[in-house]
């Protein structure tokens, strides 16, 4: 009978030491949300603070818009991407898209930060709304969240790509790489250059030769053509013999402004001979795009510098109008002092915003390391295999249905290099992009820091100072002795000023 009652009692403290670890492992359960997991998943030490809660997490994501439409019976929240998007990673996402009128777009930003009632991320290319949102103390600080929820996320970039989405030793934005860094190129007429007797061009004074020698086998083919109308973009490939042609470089451990190198003065004086020879375009001055791509069309010009994708519609219409006409991108010549190579584009893209008043910080950095893997920007960029695409030959090869989802584009979140380069293969635009991609070598400074106000306030200013005062050396306008002239002035509108805050931005200095 004594026996019965002990053994009564144990089974009591046994049940009752049953319940109280069934209790802490429900409570255990609320701090792992947001993995992806279902919620009968057991729980690793070493994961759980990215498992998924047992009732899934509403995440409000506001991205940018643009042109695509959804079809019939399907919006932004109601679609093959965004339903799958939601199955892989666990999370009830809501996704907004801002008005497409800019202005408008960043009044609504403004009066959502405004009222506390935010998403929980914002995704957008703006660097301008990124380094006000930071001035004002309104974006969540993440250094903390990415160590411990954000993994993936961390080793997509470099050490200097996160310098661009930080402030005060603080990362405050997320970025993804940017496949597309190439820009620019030397785009020339090969079988023009061949008929002038010009074989490969290697060096400046080669380069000059050509000109000259497509001048004198036709006097109305314009050898050089541009748009100075838009700016010295044009020129790149002429600039680059002299110097980089961006506007701030790194150079022996510290940051400058390359229109104030030696070599600037060097380049004006080499492109004023051009243009007073005729071997630039005389209307370059007046031209803008759209007259540059004619010239070239239609067949006037023999060479310029132009973006890779603007490329194959230029050679079509030109093929169409000239049969046998072949346009090729050249590898910028070499100057006199060593330099060669194009502007690069930004390696990093879009900055990925969670604001202080958001509730799900933690989450929306679990959900970004979660999509940051090949699967799911896989899926983005080309829809459901066998439904949109398939594979051949370890390529993917587009379906006739993946037509019907071209606003996957609205969710574009990472990216990588692969991917971007099947995408234009797909396209058929990899061997433009391959060509100029080879000689793209610079990157703006300016890219490569979080906005700095000095430098966001002042430097469209110092812009057009550069822009007036070379487009009138080139053409004549001024002697090249006004150089000095713009030097005084670039001084006297705080261009020093700019360039120290640019070094203490990238050098800590």
């Amino acid at each position: 009978m004594g026996m019965n009652r002990k053994t009564k009692k144990a089974g009591i403290v046994l049940l009752v030491l049953l319940l109280a670890v069934g209790v802490l492992a429900a409570c255990g359960n609320t701090n792992n949300a947001g993995n992806g997991k279902g919620a009968g998943a057991t729980a690793d030490p070493t994961t759980a603070a990215t498992d998924a809660p047992k009732e899934k997490v509403t995440l409000r994501i506001l991205g940018e818009n643009n042109v695509e439409e959804f079809p019939a019976g399907t919006d932004v929240n109601n679609n093959v991407i965004i339903n799958e998007l939601r199955e892989r990673t666990g999370y009830d996402i809501q996704w907004e898209l801002l008005p497409k009128d800019p202005e408008v777009a960043r009044q609504k930003l403004n009066v959502l930060m405004a009222s506390g009632d935010t998403p929980d991320l914002i995704i957008m290319n703006d660097k301008a709304v990124f380094g006000n949102f930071v001035q004002q103390g309104l974006l969540t600080p993440l250094n903390d969240l990415l160590e411990s929820d954000g993994p993936d996320i961390k080793g997509t970039l470099s050490e200097d790509q996160w310098k661009s989405a930080s402030f005060d030793d603080q990362i405050f934005a997320v970025r993804t790489v940017n496949f597309s860094s190439a820009i620019n190129g030397l785009l020339a007429r090969k079988d023009l250059l061949a008929a002038a007797g010009v074989g490969e061009i290697k060096t400046q004074e080669e380069f000059y030769q050509a000109l000259k020698a497509l001048k004198a086998k036709d006097p109305s083919i314009i050898p050089y053509a541009a748009n100075l109308a838009q700016g010295l973009t044009s020129l790149d490939a002429i600039a680059s013999m002299f110097y980089p042609p961006v506007d701030y470089v790194q150079q022996d451990g510290k940051v400058v402004y390359t229109p104030l190198l030696p070599a600037a003065k060097e380049f004006l004086a080499f492109a004023n001979k051009l243009y007073a020879e005729g071997l630039i375009d005389p209307e370059a001055i007046v031209s803008k795009s759209e007259n540059l791509k004619e010239k070239l069309v239609s067949g006037q010009a023999a060479m310029s510098t132009l973006g890779w994708y603007e490329e194959p519609s230029i050679s079509k219409a030109l093929a169409e109008k000239k049969p046998g006409a072949e346009m090729v991108f050249m590898a910028p010549p070499v100057g006199d002092n060593g330099a060669a190579g194009f502007s690069r584009n930004s390696t990093t893209a879009k900055y990925f915003m969670i604001p202080k008043a958001s509730k799900h910080a933690r989450e929306a950095v679990q959900f970004l390391n979660s999509v940051a893997n090949d699967e799911i920007i896989n899926m983005i960029s080309f829809g459901i295999n066998g439904t949109h695409y398939e594979t051949k030959d370890g390529k993917i090869a587009a379906l006739p249905e993946q037509e019907n989802i071209r606003y996957r584009v609205y969710y574009n979140m990472f990216d990588t290099v692969e991917l971007g380069l099947q995408r234009l293969e797909q396209k058929g635009f990899a061997p433009y992009f391959e060509a100029v991609d080879k000689t793209a070598k610079y990157e703006n400074v300016v890219n490569l820091v979080p906005p700095v106000e000095l430098v966001d306030k002042t430097n469209q200013e110092l812009i057009d100072l550069r822009n007036e005062y070379f487009l009138k050396i080139i053409t004549g306008a001024l002697p090249l002795s006004a150089y000095d002239e713009y030097v005084a002035k670039f001084k006297q509108l705080g261009g020093e000023a700019v360039i120290e805050a640019l070094n203490a931005a990238y050098n800590g200095t």
